[in-house]
């Protein structure tokens, strides 16, 4: 069996990274909240940057439900704990990353552990919990801690950064908690990828979001992955070149569509408001 190196490892990153950089990722904490759809992808990813060090969460198994799109997700896996799947995967990429695990998910009572320490936060939370979107990236701007989420839809995806000096979740969502889960959801939709490339081929009546439900295929989650992997990593090589919203970015590869867009007031903008009235009309909710 060969013996790890971290240089040999991670050479193929020099050019892209100079030694300094991967010497910062070798030391660097990334926070992952979330092991399905997304973010065992973006663990892997970040394993094979050459992160050395993690703190992750998750409360699921894997299920045949989630072969479509998740990384973990195999016949073997089926029944099995997500977030020790992926422990492990990645410490096979990696055997001297330090994770730290959190397996009852995040909430007001491990919120301030899960980020103490933490240098990026990457958003993987299920898309119906706001509230733990909510929870998670008001706690990062408190800190000053960077955080990227990533909505994927249909053959594309949708971006946003958060930083203290961007608006707030609260600001740029802005959802009525009080409203059913559905309209809360629809908002946060809207707003996570406001350029709709996605509209023009999903069918309304795929979704289903009061009872959570919305349609995902494999290849948007993995460019969700590249692109959310790479603002991570600016996060903390190049944060000055970051743009948070109400800044966002969305592409389409099916289409074909990219829009660097900025989206001022958020949620409260005229045409954002409109958009949502239309919205609750076509999905009838």
């Amino acid at each position: 069996m060969s013996q790890f190196n971290y240089d040999l490892a991670f050479s193929r990153n020099q050019g892209i990274t100079t030694g300094e950089q991967q010497t910062r990722l070798k030391n660097a904490t990334f926070a992952i909240a979330g092991m399905g759809g997304v973010g065992g992808d973006y663990l892997i990813t970040l394993a094979r940057v050459g992160v050395g060090n993690f703190k992750i969460s998750d409360f699921d198994e894997f299920e045949m439900g989630n072969f479509n799109r998740q990384y973990g997700a195999t016949m073997s896996t089926v029944g099995h704990d997500k977030m020790a799947v992926m422990q492990k995967l990645a410490l096979d990429i990696n055997p001297e990353a330090t994770i730290t695990t959190y397996g009852t998910g995040i909430h007001e009572n491990n919120v301030d552990d899960f980020l103490t320490g933490v240098d990026v936060f990457v958003d993987a939370v299920e898309f119906f919990e706001i509230g733990v979107h909510r929870l998670i990236l008001n706690a990062c701007r408190t800190r000053g801690i960077p955080a990227v989420l990533g909505v994927p839809m249909g053959f594309g995806v949708g971006v946003l950064v958060f930083t203290p000096e961007g608006m707030s979740f609260d600001d740029y969502f802005d959802i009525d908690y009080q409203a059913p889960l559905g309209l809360q959801a629809l908002k946060m939709a809207l707003a996570a990828a406001p350029a709709g490339f996605h509209l023009k081929y999903i069918q309304p009546d795929a979704f289903d979001l009061d009872s959570r439900k919305a349609p995902s295929i494999a290849s948007g989650c993995k460019l969700a992955t590249g692109i959310v992997i790479t603002k991570a990593i600016l996060a903390l090589l190049h944060p000055h070149e970051l743009k948070p919203i109400p800044h966002y970015i969305c592409y389409d590869a099916r289409i074909n569509r990219l829009k660097n867009g900025y989206l001022w007031n958020g949620n409260r903008n005229p045409l954002q408001r409109l958009k949502f009235f239309i919205a609750r009309k076509k999905l009838g909710i």
